[in-house]
């Protein structure tokens, strides 16, 4: 029997991982056992490790298991903040599931109307995921329904502004020379 899992624990191992495919693989695989073997007197809930090892899990590469390990994490019941949904909703983006995504995020966002915190993750992640018009979306939802509130405002506006910044990088392999005009006549 393993000794009980604490935050220091959880976050030693995150930053001591390696940035490779195969030390995230090896991260996940430890947090998923962590979680899978939960003892007496873990301080670190076995939704919140499994939502960490979801997340190596996306950094290696492998976006369905990302996927599988974040509803895993939902399925504990476990509350890891803002929201355990909001991981699956970046799990389901790693995938490419869209329109999955947008429907979970509108989900907590209904449930959640005034956590900051969710817009905020949301947005990112969308931003994140280049999908600009939904992250824009979600900040300007959550402007609405955070107003009266200066510091959610300004965390939300600086966010959106973060997001809308990131330059759009360009492959130029696929830009098609456009032979020079000259004049017609």
């Amino acid at each position: 029997m393993r000794s009980p899992v604490t935050c220091d624990d959880l976050e030693m191992v995150e930053l001591n991982a390696a940035n490779d495919a195969r030390g995230q693989r090896a991260v996940a695989d430890l947090l998923q056992s962590w979680a899978l073997g939960a003892v007496p007197g873990d301080s670190v809930s076995r939704g919140r490790l499994l939502v960490a090892a979801s997340e190596h899990a996306a950094y290696a590469g492998d976006a369905s298991r990302a996927l599988r390990l974040a509803r895993q994490a939902l399925a504990t019941g476990d509350h890891v903040s803002p929201d355990t949904r909001c991981y699956v909703v970046s799990a389901l983006l790693v995938c490419g599931h869209l329109r999955e995504a947008v429907v979970l995020a509108d989900e907590v966002l209904t449930d959640r109307p005034a956590d900051v915190e969710a817009y905020l993750h949301l947005g990112e992640e969308f931003a994140w995921h280049r999908q600009s018009e939904e992250a824009s979306r979600i900040y300007t939802l959550g402007l609405f329904r955070c107003a009266g509130d200066e510091e959610a405002t300004e965390a939300l506006l600086g966010a959106w502004r973060r997001g809308r910044s990131h330059p759009r990088s360009v492959d130029l392999r696929e830009r098609v020379a456009v032979p020079a005009q000259g004049p017609t006549g």
